[in-house]
């Protein structure tokens, strides 16, 4: 896999800059233990004032379409360092986790 430099810890506001912060808070080898389970924990409980799992449950949806316009294309690859076949299949696998009541969403 392919990394790159982590140009979304400087600039939030880049094109899915909310999703892959959280992916490599969370999703990351290297992230604290449990971290993966807390994701979950938070995108689940789903709280109105926590803006950043909406934004991300969006950016993810967004990704999940098929509209990646502006993401690097070794980014998420980088944020999370996934064991998943390709982007794809990652972000598949993180919404079945996170969200197992809704069907993934699909490219239209």
């Amino acid at each position: 896999m392919t990394k790159i430099k982590e140009y979304w810890y400087k600039d939030r506001s880049v094109p899915f800059g909310t999703l892959l912060n959280l992916v490599d808070a969370y999703c990351n080898p290297e992230a604290y233990d449990g971290a993966y389970e807390a994701l979950v924990q938070r995108a689940r409980s789903s709280k109105p004032e926590d803006s950043d799992i909406r934004i991300f449950k969006a950016e993810l949806t967004q990704l999940l379409q098929g509209d990646r316009d502006g993401l690097h294309p070794h980014a998420l690859g980088t944020a999370a360092e996934y064991d998943d076949y390709d982007d794809t299949a990652f972000l598949a696998r993180l919404w079945h986790d996170l969200y197992p009541d809704e069907p993934v969403p699909e490219a239209s």
